[in-house]
């Protein structure tokens, strides 16, 4: 069984931290794991706890990052617990999760095994295909989503159906793919540079049915601006893919 890596972003989510990590341990009991948590200048107490939790548990480390730019700064945070998790262990597979309950920690070990398999080098947790589950959330913020993958679909490729999920699970390979081509985007729209480069790359995408639900506890780090920053930086994404620019 290979080492798993989790990538957790959070800005001011001491509500909902201690659970998610409750959670995590007990989904991965018996397994090797490490933790990072990517936090964006907290003010709220989540600083405070991640470090009293990593003096009594080395499985769970704090990362500092300095956010840049205004709006939502996740695709930056993901780049950074990336870089960490791959220099600083040797675990197999790589895992993006968010912090506010929105996806399931005990969803962990479905997407695990599908990249221990050795069948996938990449494996998402997928709103879009049968089976899954979305609660919660607004018909409005539903018709987004929605909008949004299906242009991904046509700007890359109609295989994959959620780009927008970023709980993810990755082999090493994938990981260390990633690392190879600098950012171009610190928003959101970095995870839709991930899937670029994994799909210029020829890597295996698989998908596995998801329960998403509303987030628990804190708020959304979703500017205004962040939507329409999203649909433009998906079609620039899909423009450097379609002319090589995500080649090795």
């Amino acid at each position: 069984m290979l080492g798993i890596a989790i990538c957790v972003p959070v800005l001011n989510e001491r509500d909902s931290v201690p659970l998610l990590w409750d959670r995590i341990t007990q989904a991965l009991t018996g397994r090797d794991f490490t933790v990072v948590f990517v936090d964006d200048g907290s003010k709220d107490g989540t600083v405070e706890w991640l470090e009293a939790k990593g003096t009594e548990d080395p499985r769970c480390v704090l990362l500092r990052h300095e956010k840049q730019g205004s709006g939502c700064q996740r695709g930056a945070a993901t780049r950074s617990g990336l870089e960490w998790l791959v220099a600083h262990t040797a675990h197999g597979v790589f895992v993006d999760l968010d912090a506010d309950g929105s996806q399931r920690p005990e969803e962990l070990l479905i997407g695990v095994e599908r990249v221990e398999s050795g069948n996938h080098d990449v494996v998402i947790a997928s709103k879009y295909i049968q089976g899954a589950r979305v609660l919660g959330r607004s018909a409005f913020r539903r018709l987004g989503s929605l909008t949004y993958n299906v242009m991904l679909r046509a700007l890359l490729t109609g295989k994959i159906r959620d780009y927008s999920n970023s709980y993810r699970f990755y082999n090493r390979r994938a990981a260390e793919r990633l690392l190879r081509f600098p950012a171009i985007y610190t928003t959101p729209v970095y995870l839709i540079e991930m899937m670029a480069i994994w799909l210029a790359g020829g890597l295996r995408i698989g998908e596995f049915p998801t329960l998403y639900a509303d987030r628990v506890g804190g708020s959304s780090k979703v500017s205004l601006v962040d939507p329409a920053r999203g649909f433009a930086g998906a079609f620039d994404v899909g423009r450097r893919y379609r002319s090589g620019g995500y080649r090795p």
